[in-house]
């Protein structure tokens, strides 16, 4: 029978059961009636005298592999056109490893049944999931069948850098219809420097802030970022710095936040979090430092200062006048650093989450290209199932995005849309920060 044959009938014959009385509690019931549960022993009834006709209801075409940040179940629904199945204890198998779950009678709908297939420890790739019965002969039969891709999730971050100067109307309006047009979420980095300068006015600031609280509200995450401005760093208490710079600028905007010891870097957090309560804006758990400049004595305050993630590692070269501190790799992927070394893994309570997706800044439609290019390097291939769990960062900023940048960003998150998990297409999410840390938190 062809699929559309077979939902035709389906249909018809659910129609017709709307009409038929319920079973009864009496006949429903059954001493060897199964309860379900993961790897639980699977009872065997007497079996039944022929093998029965199963349609299984579709599937998603993919499925992740539960990390910490999801973990989904196979949902399979079976419908029995033909009578009870219960003396054959109709159970549903996962090929690839055997795993076995039972089959449970729906309880609104005559004739079907449902189990929730796990994927713990699946290992990606095609898979098929068989709906089993058994015969008076002791025989197991495949009586029905769907299959599926498993795949290790895929995780791009898009994160917007206020600077600590003013923001446009324009420039944010476009950065905000492109999360709401190509529904991608953002990872909002505030400068609380707008509070401690006179160069941003009050409705400047109060703009700015009323957009994050929108962005918030739709649920995207609010993060910090600072960069070492002379007047922030000032109201913090600390002595100002104009060098080292990675722009030849006197302003401190350029300072890289190494240039600042643990103590210091811990009393630059204090003002930024704390302006940010006062104007009523969320404890932040993700940071970024101005120019992704940081070290090890940086990354200790950030801990101390109860962060869970870190976004300012990228892979290592020069940035300016200045070389990064970093040594990474370009594919570099989310690691916990060392106390002592921020490039290499170790104990900090800190989850570091290097950019290696590119900046979108200055870019359009078509200097994008290249970065389009590296980005899908690192992804799986379109169709097929990602091996190992991976994270890509990208940089934004909400007060440059022009028209030729926005085209620029969404060209780049269009490219990536055959790889869209929210699409059934592929294994790629679109997550913030906090949940990348939430992904990687076990």
């Amino acid at each position: 029978m062809s699929r559309a044959t077979e939902l035709l009938a389906l249909a018809a014959l659910l129609a017709l059961c709307a009409c038929a009385p319920a079973p009864s509690a009496t006949a429903s019931a059954s001493p060897t009636a199964l309860r379900g549960g993961t790897g639980s022993p699977i009872a065997v009834a007497t079996g039944l005298e022929s093998t029965p006709h199963a349609i299984v209801g579709p599937v998603r075409a993919w499925y992740l592999v539960p990390d910490g940040l999801s973990r989904e179940t196979v949902h399979i629904a079976v419908t029995f056109p033909d009578g009870d199945p219960t003396q054959g204890t109709p159970r549903v198998r996962l090929r690839s490893n055997g795993r076995v779950v039972a089959l449970e009678r729906s309880r609104d709908l005559p004739f079907s049944w449902q189990a929730e297939l796990p994927l713990d420890g699946v290992v990606p790739g095609q898979q098929r999931a068989e709906v089993i019965v058994r015969l008076v002969s002791g025989e197991d039969v495949v009586v029905g069948q769907r299959d599926f891709k498993a795949s290790m999730p895929e995780y791009v971050v898009w994160t917007l850098d206020f600077e600590g100067d003013a923001a446009s109307a324009a420039t944010m309006a476009n950065a905000a219809a492109v999360a709401e047009g190509l529904k991608v979420p953002m990872t909002v980095m505030w400068n609380a420097r707008v509070w401690t300068t006179t160069q941003v006015t009050a409705a400047q600031s109060d703009a700015m802030l009323a957009w994050t609280r929108e962005r918030l509200a739709r649920g995207d995450e609010v993060a910090l970022h600072i960069h070492a401005w002379t007047d922030f760093v000032r109201a913090a208490g600390v002595t100002p710095r104009t060098s080292p710079n990675w722009g030849g600028r006197s302003d401190g905007y350029d300072v890289p936040l190494t240039a600042f010891d643990e103590a210091e870097t811990g009393r630059l957090l204090d003002l930024a979090l704390r302006l940010m309560a006062e104007h009523g804006m969320p404890r932040p758990t993700s940071f970024r430092a101005g120019g992704l400049f940081a070290n090890a004595a940086n990354l200790r305050a950030v801990a101390a200062a109860g962060f869970s993630a870190d976004t300012s590692a990228t892979p290592a070269g020069p940035f300016g006048r200045l070389l990064l501190p970093w040594t990474l790799p370009k594919d570099a992927q989310p690691y916990r650093p060392s106390r002592t070394d921020a490039n290499a893994p170790g104990d900090l309570p800190l989850l570091e989450v290097p950019n290696i997706a590119g900046n979108t800044y200055g870019l359009d439609a078509r200097s994008i290209q290249s970065v389009i290019r590296d980005d899908l390097a690192m992804l799986a291939t379109e169709g097929q199932p990602a091996t190992t769990r991976r994270t890509l960062t990208l940089v934004s900023h909400p007060g440059t995005i022009d028209e030729a940048e926005r085209g620029a960003i969404e060209a780049l998150f269009n490219a990536l849309a055959p790889l869209r998990y929210d699409r059934d297409s592929g294994p790629l999410r679109f997550v913030t920060l906090a949940q990348v840390a939430k992904a990687y938190a076990n």
